[in-house]
């Protein structure tokens, strides 16, 4: 019974010093949720009004030849996958790479390629032989702009070099605290309708309509306007992707912290019964041992 309380002893501490390090570990997903919030919302209205330009310029005809809206036949198709450098966030990697092989089983006759955007999807790729153009690690959990732009030229690169006839994102898209959910969504090529412009919508008081002059022309313009959407977007994505991190590490810890305080409280009680065990026993003991010197003499 002493070995038992020694165990039990040695698991409440040892059990109190996980819920500590994974009550901190939450504290700091909070602080890095917030940060990352706060960019995403800030960056979301100037991502969405560009793409609001680029739909309203796209629906003129004088682009439909324009070699990123061009649509292309292949089967060549490069899947980026963005997953975390780090574990310990519940299912967010499970969920994304589990989509990622549903995506590429259901179209076995297309020859994909991956770029794996994060460690975890990295390694698990790597040891199963999916072909893997590229892969970005150690992002830190923040946004960077720098390296949505070396991704974008990566991306954009594949594209114009004909070694790609289609681009695809999947992510996961921060909803809110509690939910994010894996998004699949077209890179390139661009088109009108992927960009939010429906044809047949437009009216004769709707803004879409309108005949646009392009100075100094089309091309032109969208050599200047596009680089600068596709990297943005791609900074979006990564800023969807890291708040979607920061919240599952942040209910995972919490959920690790409840579980060890419930772990706790149950040691605590069967630690308490183990003393009074022990304390009733050498009680008894000493009662029986007073008994037998009374007998004795």
């Amino acid at each position: 019974m002493v070995e038992s309380l020694k165990t039990l002893r040695r698991r409440l501490r040892s059990v109190k010093n996980i819920g500590k390090i994974t009550r901190a570990m939450e504290m700091v997903a909070a602080s890095k949720l917030r940060r990352t919030q706060q960019v995403l919302l800030a960056g979301r209205p100037y991502c969405a009004k560009l793409q609001e330009l680029l739909a309203h310029l796209a629906s003129g005809s004088q682009l439909s030849e324009h070699p990123l809206f061009r649509e292309r036949e292949g089967r060549r198709k490069v899947l980026v996958v963005f997953t975390a450098d780090r574990g310990l966030s519940g299912s967010f990697n499970a969920n994304i790479i589990k989509n990622a092989e549903q995506i590429l089983r259901a179209e076995p006759e297309a020859q994909w390629q991956l770029v794996c955007v994060g460690r975890k999807g990295r390694d698990y790729f790597a040891r199963r032989q999916w072909p893997i153009l590229e892969s970005l690690v150690g992002l830190g959990g923040t946004p960077d702009l720098a390296q949505a732009r070396r991704l974008a030229a990566l991306l954009l690169d594949l594209y114009t070099s004909d070694r790609a006839d289609s681009i695809w994102l999947l992510y996961s898209a921060f909803v809110s605290m509690v939910v994010y959910r894996p998004t699949l969504a077209r890179y390139l090529p661009l088109s009108a309708e992927s960009l939010g412009f429906k044809p047949g919508a437009e009216s004769a008081h709707d803004h879409h309509a309108v005949d646009y002059l392009f100075d100094p022309s089309a091309d032109e313009v969208f050599d200047q306007l596009l680089p600068r959407f596709l990297s943005s977007r791609l900074y979006i994505t990564l800023a969807e992707v890291t708040t979607s991190e920061h919240s599952a590490r942040m209910i995972a810890m919490n959920n690790a912290t409840k579980n060890c305080t419930d772990m706790a409280d149950n040691l605590t009680l069967r630690l308490n019964k183990a003393r009074q065990a022990t304390i009733t026993k050498e009680l008894l003991e000493i009662v029986g041992g007073a008994e037998a010197l009374k007998t004795g003499s």
